[in-house]
């Protein structure tokens, strides 16, 4: 992933793709694309749905960008809507509840084997309570921890307000925290085992 732009970076860099110029919009999607796809994988769990999904909000978000005008809200989370928005028309056009396992890169183990295999354990256990939070309290989490959105980016992407984002996501955080403690995540409910 491509080092953070300072706002006014971006912007000028959006000012040169909005006229057409390749390497600006080049640069914009080696320096989002990363995130967008992790979004994008989580919410699906298919790599290759995720390819071509995370292609098609860069499409659209071409197709957009002559449209986009800072209103409070970054280019970041503006691609995340855009995200968003792929993905539920998706699951619609699948009529089907989506799943959302989380990918394995979320959690760095440290080097030593054996931390390696605990820390591994313990984002098995995390990924499994996270998919048993509601789907909204998944995307939040995904919004706010994975993606690190700020409240109002987070709302915005969900099309809620910052008060029902803060009311979710503490939800999500309690559940999550009740969920885990009945897992055992610190890994002594594996230890008879």
């Amino acid at each position: 992933m491509e080092p953070a732009l300072s706002a006014e970076k971006e912007a000028s860099l959006i000012s040169r793709a909005k006229r057409g110029n390749e390497a600006a919009i080049s640069q914009l999607y080696r320096q989002h694309a990363p995130g967008i796809y992790g979004y994008v994988a989580s919410r699906v769990g298919d790599p290759a749905l995720a390819d071509d999904l995370t292609s098609d909000v860069f499409l659209r978000a071409l197709e957009g960008l002559p449209r986009f005008e800072y209103r409070g809200i970054s280019f970041r989370a503006w691609l995340y809507r855009i995200a968003h928005d792929r993905v539920a028309d998706h699951f619609r056009q699948q009529a089907r509840r989506p799943i959302v396992p989380l990918e394995d890169g979320f959690l760095h183990p440290q080097s030593d084997v054996e931390r390696e295999v605990e820390a591994s354990l313990e984002a098995a256990r995390l990924r499994r309570a996270i998919e048993q939070l509601t789907t909204d309290q998944q995307q939040v989490v995904l919004l706010r921890f994975t993606a690190g959105l700020k409240l109002k980016e987070a709302a915005y992407v969900m099309d809620r307000s910052i008060d029902a984002i803060k009311m979710l996501q503490s939800r999500a955080l309690t559940s999550l925290r009740q969920l885990v403690d009945q897992a055992g995540l610190d890994g002594t409910a594996d230890a008879g085992r």
